[in-house]
C-alpha cells in the first residue's frame, strides 16, 4: 500500500478536530491546576473553536 499525502479536506478536518480538542483539554488541565474547572474547560473549547475555525477559513480561502 502506497503512503498518498492527506487531501485538503483531510487537513482541514484533522485541523478543526485537534484545535478544539486541544483546548478542551489545556483548559480542563488549567481548571484542575487552578480549582475552576467548568469555567476554564469552557473557554479553552471555546478558544480552540475560534482558532480551529480560524485555520480552516485560511485554508480555504488561501490561493496556492
Amino acid at each position: 500500500m502506497k503512503f498518498r499525502p492527506p487531501t485538503a479536506a483531510q487537513a482541514a478536518a484533522l485541523s478543526l478536530s485537534g484545535a478544539v480538542l486541544g483546548g478542551l483539554l489545556i483548559g480542563a488541565l488549567i481548571g484542575d491546576r487552578w480549582d475552576c474547572n467548568p469555567a476554564a474547560a469552557l473557554v479553552g473549547l471555546f478558544l480552540g473553536i475560534v482558532v480551529g475555525f480560524y485555520n480552516l477559513a485560511k485554508a480555504i480561502w488561501t490561493k496556492k
